[in-house]
């Protein structure tokens, strides 16, 4: 892509912008059908458009208008969201992009300094994307839920938390997403981690607090879809979490994994109603926890590793069609039952489709990408799983482009700047 100062007229930038937009890449989907055990533990703009169909409202595929089959390592690198540290792109991120094919990264707030350095991050990170030869554009995810829940702090506009943002009531949560998502769009932003939509039942859990926007479901379902719509009004795909719930657990998976003695028919009438209601106003992904749940799965593995869970209630009981995305593998809740490889193997196999590593460590990350493969090439992780989930994480990038820069940032940019062009 030429660079600004090459071009002779502003004229001509407006024809070359036009003219490099690439064809439609068209969303897929589809179910595993494989049934494998889970281990056990060891400012809203007026001009913004219209978003785009939720993944409940996209039509089956039918096998004529499937994707193409991927290759083992570009299919398992689209289920995998790398992590990285510090505020460039190191060369272990890169190599797990170009060498791995991972299509996601995770950016916490030691990644960018100001608004300024995170549009550089996620520009190039979508210009490593294209040399890697992804079949869509890198997805960049950020935990942005409000309160004490922030990492981008410039170029955004702030929200108080769930709590006492909900108290405002649903068209001012909606607004108020809105605003920040599309501060979050303008700096190459595609995925938030939000909104949660835990309830909170417990006044000792240690984890959700004023995070939740209440503990009523017929309450918090409602301001769970404002916060959906408020995410796609500012053009970001939305993240529920943290599912089946965390709000009824004493404990905080960071350190340790909690327990919540939760039955089956409580969960379907309160927290199960909240999700549900973020998963009908078109929530784009789902997240899984490290919490266990014997109500849910009397196996006692926890809920992220739990087939039970993450395909059974989730993908088949609530019939969520998009993407069930993993909390960090990091959290030491995890960390002291896994290590990265079995964590990600086990994630895989109870049907999550995009996997959090969580870790600064690239060598690391790397073996448990590779430990995945191996699954595959034995036979234990179908692979015909691994092509529907990597297609849904396709699609979901598909349906929300990267940032394309105005003609008035291209004027401001650098001359190394690269045009972030969306795939329409």
């Amino acid at each position: 892509m030429r660079s600004l100062r090459r071009l002779a007229r502003p004229a001509l930038l407006l024809l070359l912008v036009v003219a490099a937009l690439p064809a439609t890449l068209g969303p897929g989907s589809g179910r595993p059908t494989a049934q494998v055990a889970p281990p056990t533990p060891s400012a809203r703009s007026s001009a913004t458009p219209a978003p785009p169909p939720s993944p409940a409202a996209l039509p089956a595929p039918t096998p004529d208008s499937r994707p193409p089959l991927l290759t083992l390592d570009m299919a398992v690198g689209q289920m995998m969201a790398a992590s990285f540290a510090g505020p460039s792109v190191t060369e272990g991120l890169r190599r797990l992009i170009i060498d791995q094919k991972v299509g996601t990264v995770l950016i916490f707030g030691d990644n960018f300094t100001d608004a300024a350095s995170l549009r550089r991050l996620t520009a190039e990170l979508q210009r490593l994307g294209r040399e890697a030869g992804l079949p869509a554009p890198l997805l960049v995810a950020v935990d942005e839920e409000g309160g004490r829940v922030m990492r981008i702090h410039d170029g955004v506009t702030a929200l108080p938390s769930e709590l006492e943002l909900g108290a405002r009531g649903a068209q001012a949560v909606r607004q108020a997403v809105a605003d920040n998502a599309s501060g979050l769009h303008a700096l190459g932003i595609q995925l938030n981690l939000a909104p949660v939509a835990d309830l909170r039942s417990n006044p000792a859990d240690a984890v959700i607090g004023d995070r939740s926007f209440g503990g009523d479901p017929a309450a918090v379902g409602p301001l769970v879809a404002a916060a959906v719509d408020g995410l796609h009004d500012g053009g970001v795909a939305a993240t529920l979490k943290h599912f089946p719930g965390l709000g009824g657990a004493a404990g905080d998976p960071h350190s340790v994994m909690p327990t919540d003695p939760e039955s089956l028919d409580r969960w379907i009438a309160t927290q199960a109603r909240s999700f549900q209601a973020g998963i009908d106003a078109g929530a784009d992904a789902v997240m899984t926890t490290a919490v266990v749940v014997p109500g849910l799965d009397p196996s006692g593995t926890p809920a992220l590793f739990s087939r039970a869970v993450v395909t059974g209630l989730l993908r088949e009981r609530l019939q969520f069609q998009g993407v069930i995305v993993t909390d960090g593998l990091g959290m030491g809740g995890i960390t002291m039952l896994y290590g990265l490889p079995d964590a990600t193997i086990a994630a895989v196999r109870a049907g999550n489709d995009l996997v959090l590593l969580n870790s600064a460590d690239a060598g690391y990350q790397a073996s448990a990408i590779d430990a995945v493969k191996q699954q595959v090439r034995a036979g234990a992780i179908p692979m015909d799983q691994v092509q529907a989930s990597a297609a849904r994480v396709i699609a979901l990038r598909a349906r929300w482009p990267v940032w394309a820069p105005s003609l008035m940032d291209l004027a401001a940019a650098p001359p190394t700047f690269e045009l972030a062009l969306s795939r329409r």
